[in-house]
């Protein structure tokens, strides 16, 4: 009856450790999924314009990594990319017919429109000007704009020295100015309508610019 008794009472630790193993991997699924829907929620509700550090998003992973699976991991954020990419592209069609200022010394004339950017200066400058020239690299306009300093924008309403229309295109901007009694050069930013998105699997989203072409989403100063 003593063998009988102990048989017994060793079917009953192997069906509670059984169990409790259960419960354990019931816990780390659990985990892994709440893991991966804070992930994506954090990216959902982040600042276009302040994504979230790859290195943030790697050193969550490889934390969490070590309390679940390789396998499961795996598999739930390949469930995660493609949750990552349809989020992008949600976010990417509400950007299409907004304005976006990004750094280029390049922007498309419209007769409408004109042309608008911005030159960011960290000092104060004085005869500040932006040149402005054609495909051909011929000067066709200069807009003075005196002494600045900081974020100075700037308009072109798409008219030569003369008064007279320019056609629609491409233009080349260059700015410049007087710092300490030295002429320096600086940076343009250009503004433009987005016409249209696409995702690129390994550099994310693009915002696609008309008469310029693809500018990388994480270019984009402002969105207005």
């Amino acid at each position: 009856m003593a063998a009988i008794t102990n048989s017994s009472t060793d079917y009953s630790f192997l069906n509670k450790t059984k169990a409790e193993d259960k419960a354990k991997n019931d816990v780390g699924q659990l985990g892994l999924d709440d893991f991966m829907s804070l992930m994506t929620t954090q990216l959902q509700n982040q600042d276009p314009l302040k994504p979230m550090d790859n290195n943030q998003m790697l050193a969550q992973i490889a934390s969490f990594a070590q309390v679940t699976g390789i396998a499961d991991l795996q598999s739930s954020f390949s469930n995660f990319a493609s949750s990552m990419q349809s989020n992008q592209a949600l976010q990417g069609s509400s950007l299409v017919g907004k304005t976006v200022l990004f750094p280029s010394s390049v922007g498309y004339m419209t007769a409408a429109d004109g042309m608008k950017g911005q030159v960011n200066v960290a000092e104060k400058v004085t005869d500040m000007k932006v040149t402005v020239y054609d495909e051909a690299g011929k000067k066709v306009r200069t807009i003075e704009m005196g002494t600045a300093s900081g974020f100075t924008p700037f308009t072109w309403d798409g008219l030569d020295e003369n008064g007279e229309a320019l056609p629609e295109g491409a233009y080349q901007f260059k700015a410049s100015g007087t710092v300490d009694g030295t002429n320096t050069a600086f940076a343009t930013g250009i503004e433009a309508r987005v016409s249209s998105v696409s995702i690129s699997s390994d550099d994310g989203l693009y915002l696609n610019i008309e008469g310029i072409g693809s500018v990388a989403f994480k270019e984009v100063v402002e969105i207005t």
